[in-house]
């Protein structure tokens, strides 16, 4: 589980405005579903099935997240976890323009909690994943038969001064050791 550190909001109360947001998309729907029955044009129906199936996507979005930061898998149940992504309706500014003003802070405060806690999530992944790598000379073999991970390790010790300067220090007794056994031989 990740604890991403949002700089306005504790984990409880980020988890709380996600719950909000969940709560008002499942409303919305709700009412989105009902309305289609009084919608005649097609272009109408269209347009609300998909307003609907990106909400219903966001629900679960927003659910996946919210379990993972409460650490309860019973919140995914019934949920489809493989579903394919759904577009953006071409009308979602117009459901962004009538929110109301509480609902629409909701709706961006939930939005930028759930992309910092992903963010979050895949930076703590990412790191153990390093760290595991790093530890298996299977894999530093293979990270250095690798021309791109070679480039992305080279950049990452390149723009980190610390890394940079310790690299360089590193390089310089190596060359000075390698110097020192040729003038013995």
């Amino acid at each position: 589980m990740a604890d991403p550190q949002t700089e306005e909001y504790t984990l409880e109360e980020a988890a709380a405005i996600i719950e909000a947001a969940i709560d008002r998309k499942k409303s919305e729907i709700e009412c989105l579903r009902k309305r289609a029955n009084r919608l005649k044009k097609e272009e109408k129906v269209n347009a609300n099935r998909q307003l609907v199936a990106y909400l219903e996507a966001d629900v679960t979005a927003y659910t996946t997240v919210l379990a993972d930061m409460r650490d309860d898998d019973a919140l995914l149940e019934g949920l489809d976890l493989d579903a394919e992504p759904v577009e953006v309706p071409d009308d979602y500014q117009d459901y962004i323009d009538g929110l109301s003003a509480d609902d629409l802070e909701n709706e961006m405060d939930a939005e930028s909690i759930r992309a910092d806690y992903c963010d979050a999530v895949v930076e703590e992944m990412c790191t153990s994943i390093g760290e595991q790598a790093l530890s298996s000379k299977k894999m530093v073999k293979a990270l250095l038969e690798d021309p791109y991970a070679l480039e992305q390790i080279g950049e990452v010790v390149f723009y980190d001064d610390y890394l940079y300067d310790l690299f360089k220090t590193i390089s310089a007794e190596k060359a000075e050791k390698k110097s020192k056994k040729k003038k013995k031989k």
